[in-house]
C-alpha cells in the first residue's frame, strides 16, 4: 500500500476464470509493485491444462521463460515496440511464425529481482496476427506452438474471452466500489477487497443457478441481470454470514433472478475514451 499521496493506495492482480467468471485467487501489494511480481505470486495456483490470457502489459522474455519452466501455457497479445521479432512478424507477410530468442542476462536479472532463477537458455514462442473488424491487426503470442493440435484460428476467440475479464472490473470498480476503501491499515484494506470480490463471485453464482433453468431459447438471448442480484445482496449478505440460510429462500432468490434478465450482447463493442476521467479515490475514514 502507498502513503505518499493524500489517499491510500493498493496494487491487486488476480486469476479470473472466463468461462465459470468467477475470482479464483487474488494478491494485493503496494501501488508501485510491478503487476509481473504480483503475477508470479499467482502461478502456484496455475496447471498445465490452464491458459493464462494476458493483457499486452505482461509480455517480457522473463516472464515467459519462466512460465515455459513450470509448464503453464499462456496467450498474450503483444505490441512490437520492444519486441523486434514481433516488429519485423508485423511486416512480412506471414499470418503466424515461431520465434526462438536466446534469454539474456538481463532477463535473468530481472527474474532474480522477484525470487526466480531461470534455467532455460532459449525461449521460443509462437506469434499470430489477428485481423480485427476495424482492419487493425493485432498480435497475440502463445506458448502453444503446435499448429495442429492448436490451430491459428481458435486463438482470436480465445483472446476474446478477456471481454468477461473487463466486465468484471466493471462489477467490481463501479457496482461494489473495490477502489473506495473503508480503511487506511494494510490488513483493512485486504479486508475491503476480498469482501467485495467474495460478493462479486456470489453473485455471479446464483446468476449461473438461475441461467441454468432458464428454456434454452431464453438462455440464447438473456442472462441474469448481475446489478440487481447484488443490490438484493446488500440486505441480506450480513445475516447469511452469521447463521444458516434457509433453503427455500435461496431456491426463491435464484427464482427471482431468473425473471430479471439482460439481453446478451455478444457483438458489442465500445471504444475506449482516452481522455476519461477516473472518479478519485475518496480519504478513508471510519
Amino acid at each position: 500500500m502507498c502513503w505518499r499521496a493524500p489517499y491510500v493506495l493498493a496494487r491487486a492482480l488476480g486469476l479470473f476464470a472466463t468461462t465459470s467468471k468467477l475470482m479464483i485467487k487474488t494478491v494485493l501489494g503496494r501501488f508501485d509493485d510491478a503487476e509481473r511480481a504480483l503475477l508470479v505470486q499467482l502461478l502456484p495456483h496455475l496447471a498445465s491444462d490452464d491458459l493464462l490470457v494476458m493483457d499486452r502489459g505482461f509480455p517480457a522474455v522473463w516472464l515467459f521463460t519462466l512460465m515455459q519452466q513450470r509448464q503453464l501455457p499462456f496467450l498474450a497479445r503483444i505490441d512490437g515496440n520492444q519486441w523486434p521479432a514481433v516488429e519485423n512478424f508485423l511486416r512480412s507477410n506471414l499470418s503466424e511464425t515461431v520465434i526462438t530468442q536466446p534469454v539474456s542476462a538481463s532477463a535473468r536479472r530481472q527474474a532474480q529481482a522477484v525470487g526466480m532463477t531461470l534455467t532455460a537458455k532459449t525461449l521460443t514462442f509462437r506469434l499470430i496476427k489477428v485481423v480485427l473488424s476495424t482492419g487493425h491487426i493485432e498480435v497475440l503470442a502463445t506458448s502453444l506452438i503446435d499448429a495442429n493440435a492448436y490451430p491459428s484460428q481458435a486463438f482470436a476467440e480465445l483472446y476474446h474471452a478477456r471481454w468477461n475479464i473487463e466486465e468484471a472490473f466493471k462489477v467490481l470498480k463501479h457496482r461494489l466500489y473495490l477502489e473506495q476503501f473503508t480503511g487506511e491499515l494494510p490488513e483493512s484494506i485486504r479486508q475491503d477487497v476480498h469482501a467485495k470480490i467474495f460478493t462479486a463471485n456470489l453473485a455471479e453464482a446464483l446468476a449461473r443457478e438461475a441461467y441454468d433453468t432458464l428454456p434454452d431459447n431464453k438462455a440464447a438471448r438473456y442472462y441474469p441481470n448481475v446489478t440487481y442480484i447484488l443490490n438484493s445482496l446488500k440486505t441480506k449478505l450480513f445475516s447469511w454470514l452469521i447463521q444458516r440460510v434457509p433453503h427455500d429462500q435461496v431456491l426463491e432468490l435464484i427464482a427471482l433472478y431468473a425473471r430479471t434478465l439482460e439481453r446478451k450482447r455478444p457483438d458489442r463493442k465500445a471504444s475506449r475514451l482516452k481522455n476519461r476521467i477516473s472518479p478519485k479515490p475518496r480519504r478513508q475514514y471510519r
